[in-house]
């Protein structure tokens, strides 16, 4: 590792407050399996190996912390929280927020094509970061380290009614205001089949119609469902 490289992981350090004793643990961690495909050598791997463990540790630290924050919520409830906090788009905000995107190691095509941007390269970088803390530290370390990064998002007061069953609370609605059920209506699809963006439109009743967008149907149809029963609520409470 060279010496501008090493200069650009201590300024990360101090973004993300945690000194390793291992830098190459750090090294490896933002290092897309693209730049070693186009920079071959034999000390060196990428991030693929420390983001499935990084994505276990997150996975128990977070659960660890809901349990001690929600005492009042089941297993069920615990789950979905969980996933909404685990999913792409909060860790790439998070590592958005500490920078990760202007240290990757990338290869030219990730690069050209906005890799730095990207979230799913984020999340895994994200991931991978929380490995390599674990694998230079304890698992102790690593929550500290991953609670103070995660605990506004933790302590949102909205997590639990996010984890409402929109679809079925509208159709609820729907049926009790319009005796009918809502009706979803595939609007488009977009990109490649690996990577895929649907638009959903729910119309409940005549009038009331609203659009979702999702990485699947049902997390559009869902989207859509939310912001449909959100407006019939205001409407019925105004």
């Amino acid at each position: 590792m060279d010496e501008d490289r090493l200069k650009q992981l201590e300024e990360l350090q101090k973004r993300i407050g945690y000194t390793f004793r291992n830098p190459q643990l750090l090294e490896t961690s933002l290092t897309h399996k693209s730049y070693i495909n186009e920079n071959p050598r034999s000390d060196a791997a990428d991030n693929e190996r420390m983001e499935f463990l990084g994505d276990a540790v997150l996975g128990l630290c977070i659960s660890d912390l809901l349990m001690k924050k929600h005492v009042d919520l089941d297993e069920g409830d615990l789950s979905q929280i969980r996933a909404l906090l685990v999913k792409e788009k909060p860790l790439a905000d998070m590592a958005t927020m500490l920078g990760l995107g202007e240290y990757l190691l990338l290869g030219r095509g990730e690069e050209n094509s906005g890799g730095r941007q990207k979230e799913s390269l984020l999340a895994n970088a994200f991931e991978a970061l929380i490995a390599a803390v674990y694998l230079d530290s304890t698992y102790s370390r690593a929550r500290t380290f991953i609670r103070r990064l995660m605990t506004p998002m933790i302590e949102d007061k909205a997590l639990p009614a996010q984890c409402e069953d929109f679809k079925t609370l509208l159709q609820e609605l729907c049926h009790k205001k319009y005796k009918s059920p809502p009706v979803y209506t595939l609007l488009s699809e977009s990109g490649p089949d690996h990577d895929k963006t649907f638009e959903v439109e729910v119309s409940a009743g005549d009038f009331i119609r609203r659009t979702g967008r999702g990485k699947s149907k049902k997390e559009a149809q869902k989207q859509a469902a939310q912001k449909a029963w959100e407006y019939l609520q205001h409407e019925n409470d105004s």
